[in-house]
């Protein structure tokens, strides 16, 4: 394992650009799978606009102007391709973008809505966690798998409130041919899940949820210890994920290696009426 790489413009156009690459993928598949048939997106900016249906949470853009200045007229263009969905556009803006971003989407009127963390470590990682007594955790491959990881995915995000929206979302993230699935069994039962996309060697570390009944076991960092393996395994030589800052997934992600990269602002155009 090589040192810690300076959390500069370099890494994050490294990091954005995998998110950009990785956001085009889902929803090709998603479209041609026909779970979200009407799923589109747009390059503009730099970066990526994506809808899948109405009201759907993964439903924005990022990695705008990560490698040149944004125009005007592409601020334009992101909005316009919302608004023909009957959406307000919505974006994540990352520190290091190119300043011209900013000063356009203020000029729309968007505001600032929340922040999300961004987290990376080197691979392989330095010191692995070991899977917790009595958590094993397993590679969903079949189909039945691929099913139970996505029931437990929509239950585990939502405290096992899960609508028939999220069940819908967690079976296309199931059905991800670039995504490697991960269950969670705890004394034997299906309790939890993550998930990891490869985008030219960068490991996305997604898909994290457990069980309401099940937590503070250790299955969360046992499922996060086997995929930094498997991802050094792969070839990977950077980790990234993503936490509310604060919360419970941050210090479990600290706990394992993560740093702090940077923070992205989320942005949203208020409805008009």
């Amino acid at each position: 394992m090589c040192g810690y790489p300076l959390a500069d413009s370099g890494l994050a156009r490294r990091i954005e650009r995998a998110g950009v690459g990785d956001m085009i993928a889902w929803v090709h598949e998603a479209r041609e799978g026909r779970i979200y048939p009407e799923a589109a997106s747009l390059k503009v900016g730099g970066g990526v606009a994506v809808w899948f249906e109405p009201d759907n949470i993964v439903n924005g853009s990022l990695g705008l102007g990560m490698d040149r200045r944004v125009e005007r007229e592409e601020i334009a263009a992101m909005v316009a391709f919302f608004a023909e969905r009957g959406a307000s556009a919505s974006t994540n803006v990352c520190p290091h973008a190119d300043s011209s971003l900013m000063r356009w989407l203020a000029e729309y009127g968007f505001l600032a809505a929340d922040f999300e963390m961004v987290l990376y470590q080197p691979l392989p990682a330095a010191s692995a966690a070991c899977v917790a007594d009595g958590v094993e955790v397993r590679i969903a491959v079949t189909p039945e798998e691929r099913g139970i990881w996505a029931d437990l995915e929509a239950r585990g995000f939502t405290d096992d409130k899960a609508s028939e929206g999220h069940h819908t979302l967690s079976r296309s993230i199931s059905l991800r041919a670039d995504g490697v699935h991960f269950i969670g069994y705890l004394e034997g039962e299906p309790v939890g899940t993550g998930m990891l996309n490869i985008v030219d060697g960068v490991a996305m570390f997604n898909g994290d949820s457990t069980l309401p009944c099940a937590r503070g076991r250790g299955v969360q960092t046992s499922i996060l210890a086997e995929r930094l393996r498997y991802a050094a395994d792969a070839g990977c030589d950077i980790g990234v994920i993503e936490a509310t800052p604060g919360g419970v997934s941050q210090r479990n992600q600290e706990r394992a290696g993560f740093r702090h990269a940077y923070t992205r602002v989320g942005l949203e155009l208020p409805h008009r009426s």
